[in-house]
């Protein structure tokens, strides 16, 4: 009898082992999603910078179109505004749409041959361009290019009266940036752009027999911050 009792608590041992083994185990933790692609989907965003404004004025006689002399004159503004585009990933490849609207008071001016002072202003401006980058996991470069809106204002003086005309013109933009993502939301960019904004002949009512063409570019260095709500 004795001999069987250390056998029969092995025996229990045993049996508790087992049943501790059937009973049920916590379920394994699932796996964490994968991270959201970088640099893809809907993102809107604000950007703020400075904004140069070059014009080259042309004093034309207005009965040959010869042209007579020119003056170009330089100034320049804050500039700041919103934006907003789509992104697509092709490997570390990104092709996107942008567009944006901003606003500014790009003001510049000069004294012709000819008495007539000249003012020229450039205030609200848009665009809707084309990207394409290479992105180094969190860093993106990409050039950029399209079409650029602006409002032009001239203003033409001299002693005999004053004369005002506002242009919207439309004409090519391109430029470079670099965007970097703090988060799969949450990136900024740093973008240098320039563009046309360059006006037809006009006649100068307060000179008679003069016209004026104008060619003109703006140059903006901006920085701005995005939100991206993804694809």
């Amino acid at each position: 009898m004795k001999r069987l009792i250390p056998f029969a608590v092995l025996l229990a041992g045993a049996g508790a082992a087992h049943a501790a083994d059937l009973r049920p185990r916590a379920a394994a933790a699932p796996p964490l999603p994968p991270p959201a692609p970088l640099f893809s989907g809907f993102y809107v965003g604000a950007h703020a910078g400075a904004l140069g404004f070059v014009d080259r004025a042309y004093a034309i006689h207005a009965p040959t179109g010869s042209v007579l002399a020119h003056r170009t004159a330089h100034g320049g503004s804050v500039v700041g505004g919103v934006h907003a585009g789509y992104d697509w990933r092709v490997g570390p490849l990104v092709l996107g749409l942008v567009g944006d609207a901003s606003g500014a008071r790009a003001v510049n001016g000069a004294i012709d041959p000819f008495g007539v002072a000249i003012r020229n202003e450039v205030d609200a401006q848009g665009s809707l361009r084309g990207r394409v980058g290479y992105s180094f996991d969190r860093l993106l470069i990409y050039a950029t290019g399209g079409l650029q809106l602006a409002n032009v204002r001239h203003d033409y003086a001299n002693a005999f009266g004053s004369q005002t005309r506002h242009h919207l013109t439309g004409q090519p933009t391109v430029g470079v940036g670099a965007e970097y993502a703090f988060s799969d939301r949450w990136s900024g960019r740093i973008e240098y752009r320039v563009g046309s904004v360059g006006t037809r002949r006009e006649d100068i009512a307060v000179a008679p027999g003069l016209a004026a063409r104008h060619g003109a570019g703006t140059g903006a260095l901006t920085v701005g911050l995005s939100y991206r709500f993804g694809e």
